[in-house]
């Protein structure tokens, strides 16, 4: 077992005038399950491949438990990668793929014989041992490219899109599969996605990147709840955060950011933090989850900031509705119980409580707190 230290890596390519990977800090403990997650084209794969010798380091140190392995081949960093598509060879049984790898290190037969067999028992792949590749559907092959990887015991597992290919319902079920299979070989697992879904449900950390850089590394939970800037919130959460640019104003005493029309009423809190840091007159993002937006009956009193508004779309998920709405020429979003018997072209009025709104900077767009 292993952990990972990676300081300032970093990887431009040839004939590029800017870097693919930034300035990368991070130490990952024996054990962990870290994801990687952000747009296509954040520098989350490059990592990976860095980390697994398939890209060369362009600047920085890479070290596998405790060991220095910047020049080391990528058989001899003890990792084993789990691929997109797979990358079994269409030639071979599912135990001749599985065996590939020990045969080539000259592993005893008996020794293969004996991992490929408990391997297959763990992920359940059994009655598939003396099929082909393409005898199976995306999921077996997916169990199959694990198991190969499971195998050979190495330090640290490498994940790249690993579930991608598959459909929606089998990626639920293999996301649990994967934590599961974490949880029973208690070895470091690196992980990259672009699904913030799969990045929140298995990660005990999740690194979030943007342009090449760390937006934010933080629990799955925390980076949902203190998100450290503008990128990151807007990031994580299903549907996204509200985001509204609003300009800070102080009437009669009170700072308020201002959009058009509505004054946003801000915690105590926040209008401390703004003076302090001489915003009023300045631009503002303010931020709210559609799950923080209550909808109000015309007797409900509130605190927070009312607004009524016409719902230009309301999509019925079942257990809770989206409401789609124009607010000061703003498109936003709220999250409401499925009891609320509403629909598109309803007029509701809606309030956003001033415990739930996020401010950030209008130029650096990092949190205000």
């Amino acid at each position: 077992m292993a952990g990972l230290t990676l300081k300032g890596i970093k990887k431009i390519y040839p004939g590029n005038d800017y870097y693919s990977v930034k300035d990368f800090n991070m130490e990952i403990a024996d054990k962990e399950f870290i994801v990687l997650v952000g747009p296509s084209g954040c520098g989350k794969s490059t990592t990976l491949r860095m980390i697994a010798g398939l890209e060369e380091i362009s600047e920085g140190e890479l070290c596998i438990d405790g060991t220095r392995v910047n020049d080391k081949a990528p058989k001899d960093r003890d990792i084993a990668m789990v691929f997109q598509n797979y990358a079994l060879y269409p030639h071979m049984t599912v135990y001749e793929n599985m065996a590939f790898g020990l045969k080539l290190k000259k592993v005893p037969k008996a020794e293969i014989d004996e991992k490929v067999r408990k391997a297959a028992k763990v992920l359940e792949i059994e009655d598939l041992l003396k099929k082909k590749p393409k005898q199976m559907s995306g999921g077996q092959r997916q169990r199959v490219a694990l198991g190969r990887a499971i195998v050979r015991q190495p330090k640290v597992f490498l994940m790249d899109e690993p579930l991608s290919n598959l459909d929606a319902k089998l990626r639920v079920q293999m996301r649990a599969e994967i934590s599961k299979l974490h949880k029973e070989l208690q070895t470091t697992f690196v992980y990259v996605t672009h699904d913030q879904t799969e990045a929140m449900t298995m990660g005990s950390r999740i690194v979030i990147m943007n342009k090449g850089e760390i937006m934010q590394a933080d629990t799955p939970q925390n980076a949902y709840d203190n998100p450290k800037n503008l990128f990151v919130a807007q990031f994580i959460g299903s549907p996204q955060m509200n985001i509204l640019k609003a300009v800070v104003c102080e009437e009669a005493g009170e700072v308020v950011a201002k959009l058009g029309a509505l004054n946003i009423k801000l915690s105590e809190k926040h209008q401390k933090a703004l003076k302090r840091e001489n915003q009023i007159g300045k631009d503002v993002y303010v931020g709210i989850r559609p799950a923080g937006i209550n909808m109000l009956s015309k007797e409900d009193n509130a605190s927070g900031t009312v607004f009524e508004e016409e719902i230009i779309v309301a999509e019925m998920m079942g257990s809770e509705t989206f409401l789609h709405l124009d607010t000061q020429g703003n498109r936003i979003v709220a999250r409401i119980d499925a009891h609320h018997k509403v629909t598109s072209g309803d007029k509701v009025r809606l309030e956003m409580p001033t415990d739930k709104i996020y401010l950030f900077h209008g130029e650096t767009e990092k949190v205000i707190k």
